[in-house]
């Protein structure tokens, strides 16, 4: 414009020279500014770059974190821990024994006469009801339960069956303790029960026949509960059986009968204390620390009662002569 005013007459040199240094400077603006641009861009690139950097590195930290971690499907409390921080762990170690103490099962051997009575018309282990007992200090711990399974092989140097009982709650119990199982089986009809000491090896009783004379009767033996045995009612039923066998007592003997004087059977033993004994003992039993809190508790409580055991208080006195 400057160009065409001068060639018009009415422009001069000097606007000429200031309208070229203009549009340089403006040229030059645009460089400065595509420059600052391509720069910002560079540096975006850059950014994105490190961006996907830290990502991989992120990647990477959280596998090493899942490699380093160990979840077990089930919570508990652990035993036998042989990890310790900051060390190696190689393939199929053992790092520790996880305990769910309300998933407890207790193993158990029988006889095969006895497993043969516990499996049903298909030929399988029926999962009868168990009792659970474990004897502390004269207080009994008693857990309920089911059987759930048996040992898929007898085992080397073995007799019966190993069957497992899965405990419903096992409050105070822990893997290892020694306890009483008791199986309720199927009821029985048409049995007696007698004393142990009335069938001798022949599995024979003896019965009080005519003219008050013994006569021996074959009986057949079902089981054995405790110092008494369940035979079949067959042949004995409505008899008169010796309870104690001797060797002066055979068929053809002439007898004169004695019934044995109902009762109700006797309660357990018990004894006083004094108070420094009922001390004595309270404060064993408070600082005793292998024992389940529950257990404890019910020690106490018939700690405090008149009257205690004499059972109870034997294995108190067992145990703090140890």
């Amino acid at each position: 414009r400057q160009e065409d005013l001068k060639a018009r007459g009415v422009g001069t040199d000097t606007a000429i020279e200031a309208a070229a240094l203009a549009a340089a400077a403006a040229n030059q603006a645009v460089l400065s500014r595509r420059q600052a641009l391509q720069t910002a861009e560079a540096r975006l690139t850059r950014a994105e770059t490190r961006l996907i950097r830290q990502q991989i590195n992120l990647s990477e930290a959280e596998r090493n974190l899942a490699d380093t971690s160990i979840y077990a499907g089930f919570s508990g409390t652990l035993s036998a821990v042989s990890a310790v921080q900051g060390g190696l762990v190689a393939r199929n170690e053992r790092l520790a024994q996880l305990v769910d103490a309300t998933a407890l099962e207790v193993s158990f051997r029988v006889s095969t006469r006895q497993y043969a009575r516990l499996l049903g018309p298909d030929a399988t282990l029926q999962p009868a009801r168990v009792k659970v007992t474990m004897d502390l200090f004269g207080v009994d711990m008693v857990a309920q339960g089911n059987l759930s399974r048996e040992s898929a092989v007898v085992g080397a140097g073995k007799t019966g069956r190993l069957l497992f009982a899965r405990l419903d709650s096992a409050s105070g119990f822990k893997p290892g303790d020694f306890v009483t199982v008791q199986i309720d089986e199927p009821r029985l009809e048409g049995v007696v029960l007698l004393p142990a000491s009335a069938v001798d090896a022949n599995q024979s009783v003896l019965l009080v026949g005519p003219e008050q004379r013994l006569r021996a009767q074959k009986v057949e033996l079902l089981r054995t509960q405790g110092n008494d045995v369940i035979v079949s009612a067959a042949g004995v039923a409505g008899q008169q059986v010796v309870q104690m066998r001797s060797p002066l007592l055979g068929a053809g003997i002439k007898v004169k009968v004695q019934d044995a004087q109902n009762g109700a059977p006797a309660g357990p033993e018990m004894v006083s204390l004094t108070p420094e004994r009922r001390e004595e003992l309270r404060a064993f039993v408070k600082a005793n620390t292998k024992m389940p809190q529950a257990a404890k508790q019910r020690l106490l409580d018939q700690l405090e009662r008149e009257k205690i055991p004499a059972r109870m208080l034997r294995r108190l006195q067992s145990r703090m002569e140890r």
